[in-house]
């Protein structure tokens, strides 16, 4: 009667154990490799000063984009994460720190923040993020970055739509691993940033002076 119980003792001392080693590796399992976005800064000499406050808004972006993941799709109606790293932040702040970091390279506006800064804007940027994934074209070969910005050009306070538009960026990957894709990612985002500075910067209601 005795050695049942010990037996079941003892498999119970077996399934802690192997339970704690399975913990024991979880817990020193590397950490993902992060990875950040940078803003252009090879802007020409600006043609025009604007004297006026820019507020840049968070880019609104469906759920799927707006993670710290990093979005790939092998199909037209699929979105799946890279495996192997993630971006420092959810992708809608880190494009809008690019942006904000775009127009202040280009030194066109007196100045220029995020919305949640105390400033008091002559004009907003509002954007939504509907594209920011990896395309794989093939099942080999490596991807194509797609971004694609929605921006809408605000005046405050009357919250005019002075413009708005749908900018593309696109950019292959160098090689099928995760860091080279984010460099296209990287070059994309930046493709897509000097764009929207550069439609900005063409409307002519800028020239109108700030009240």
């Amino acid at each position: 009667m005795t050695k049942k119980p010990r037996r079941l003792w003892h498999l119970a001392l077996v399934l802690v154990a192997l339970s704690l080693g399975g913990c024991a590796k979880l817990f020193t399992e590397p950490p993902r490799p992060l990875f950040r976005l940078t803003a252009p800064a090879d802007f020409p000499a600006s043609p025009r000063h604007i004297n006026a406050q820019l507020a840049i808004a968070t880019p609104y972006a469906p759920a799927a984009i707006d993670t710290q993941r990093i979005a790939m799709s092998r199909s037209p109606t699929t979105l799946d994460y890279l495996a192997d790293g993630d971006w420092t932040d959810r992708a809608p702040p880190l494009v809008k720190t690019v942006l904000i970091e775009a127009f202040e390279n280009s030194k066109a506006f007196a100045a220029v923040g995020p919305d949640s800064l105390d400033l008091h804007p002559n004009f907003v940027i509002e954007s939504e993020l509907r594209h920011f994934e990896a395309i794989y074209d093939s099942p080999t070969g490596a991807p194509v970055v797609w971004v694609q910005i929605a921006v809408k050009l605000i005046k405050v306070p009357q919250h005019a739509i002075l413009a708005e538009t749908s900018i593309s960026a696109h950019q292959p990957a160098s090689a099928n691993a995760t860091p080279q894709i984010v460099l296209a990612f990287d070059a994309a985002t930046a493709d897509a940033a000097k764009q929207i500075v550069a439609w900005a910067l063409a409307n002519p209601a800028l020239s109108t002076p700030p009240r």
